[in-house]
């Protein structure tokens, strides 16, 4: 089929909103699943999450102390204390005469008190079984109306929305779920992605090459980029010699039985390069293929219909850095689109040095982050260089005819964020 892009795709974040804008039916009809809240982390919230009461659902003491009526101040810094209030448990009603409740943080309100005294501020008087029979107030008490007193509901009222759909489920919004009584949220299902690395140079990471060849390392890093996301599961990798005919087999399966697909290998112009014909013989409709970036330039996308439903595809270049950062760039947030998430912006990192010059292209520079936090530009000899990755902590985006000059600033792209 032909080529679906029309105007000109400049840069990698048009090519993600390319994607994106045409994979809403794919993330509609991705489904959702219940799991357990300790098993839910990373997890994307698929519906929303609302008040099941009142929070507080009581008044309550905000501090361990002492509940008292204001009117029985002016008559003396001393009071007897009359009660006690547990957290947990009904608390006894204020004294008819005059006194205080001793009250813990959390614990109900008694009926009649009208502000909690820190214990701090109180001097107790203990009686002869060691237990506080009376309190005086320290000079520095001023104790007003309402003072220390969580009024219920002013956090939230039942009913209202807590957790909103898309949010990802971390360790603040399980206490929310968990505080809702949510104990098996209703989160996205997981996109399932095939892998298939392709090279008849290639061979298994666990093997001994010849010199001629050489182990794949692209399984494993895409491996590790996907199942590095909660969201996200790797449901086949395999390896492809260069074959059309078992290339086109193994796409097609793929496209049938998965959520997207990524290929490495075979997307430039040589005649041992399969990829895009393989795509082609899917039907999938080719939304871009090459784009002005550095490394990763020869880079594929399209999108295949299953059941109407869009199945991108993506083909990276067989390259280590270029199938490590055109994956890292384009291929996570347009799956995050998918899964109904969005991954976090790029942090913003300073240049300890590396003064270059400039090129028409966006280019991808792998770079160190140091104990002072910014970041040392890595010396690259060529995409192929995969013995400079594992030194990395992500990547630079440099703008086209911008360079890297010492103290700027410019986005980090970390291969786990």
């Amino acid at each position: 089929m032909p080529e679906a892009a029309r105007t000109t795709i400049d840069s990698p974040g048009a090519a993600i909103a390319s994607l994106v804008a045409r994979l809403g039916p794919a993330a509609a009809a991705l489904g959702a699943e219940r799991v357990a809240i300790l098993d839910s982390r990373g997890r994307i919230v698929a519906e929303p999450v609302v008040a099941d009461r009142d929070s507080p659902p009581v008044d309550c003491s905000a501090m361990d102390g002492y509940a008292v009526r204001i009117n029985d101040l002016p008559l003396g810094r001393d009071l007897p204390v009359l009660g006690e209030a547990r957290a947990g448990g009904p608390p006894p009603p204020m004294p008819a005469g005059r006194g205080c409740i001793r009250v813990a943080t959390g614990s109900a309100r008694p009926a009649g008190s009208d502000a909690v005294i820190p214990r701090e501020h109180t001097v107790e008087r203990l009686d002869a079984r060691g237990e506080v029979s009376g309190i005086e107030l320290t000079p520095d008490a001023a104790p007003r109306f309402g003072d220390h007193w969580r009024l219920r509901g002013e956090n939230a009222r039942a009913g209202a929305l807590l957790v909103e759909v898309g949010a990802t489920i971390e360790a603040a919004v399980a206490a929310t779920l968990a505080a809702c009584g949510v104990a098996r949220p209703l989160v996205r299902r997981k996109v399932r992605v095939t892998i298939l690395t392709t090279g008849d140079e290639v061979v298994a990471f666990d093997q001994v090459p010849s010199p001629e060849r050489f182990r794949d390392s692209n399984g494993p890093a895409l491996a590790m980029l996907v199942a590095g996301r909660p969201w996200l599961e790797v449901a086949r990798l395999e390896h492809l010699a260069d074959d059309a005919e078992r290339m086109n087999a193994a796409l097609a399966h793929a496209i049938a039985g998965t959520d997207a697909v990524l290929l490495t290998g075979g997307v430039s112009m040589g005649h041992r390069d399969l990829v895009r014909a393989a795509v082609e013989s899917v039907g999938a409709e080719i939304i871009f293929h090459r784009l002005p970036q550095r490394p990763g330039r020869p880079m594929l996308a399209a999108i295949a219909s299953r059941d109407g439903r869009p199945v991108p595809i993506f083909g990276l270049p067989g390259n280590p850095l270029s199938a490590l950062v055109t994956a890292r760039r384009i291929v996570l947030p347009t799956l995050a689109s998918i899964a109904g998430t969005r991954l976090p912006p790029p942090r913003e990192v300073t240049v300890a040095d590396e003064p270059d010059a400039p090129v028409p292209l966006w280019r991808f520079r792998l770079a160190r982050l140091a104990a002072d936090g910014r970041a040392q530009p890595l010396p690259v000899r060529s995409s192929g260089d995969v013995a400079v990755a594992g030194r990395s902590d992500g990547f630079l985006e440099i703008a086209p005819g911008d360079r890297i000059e010492a103290g700027r600033r410019y986005p980090l792209f970390a291969w786990d964020d």
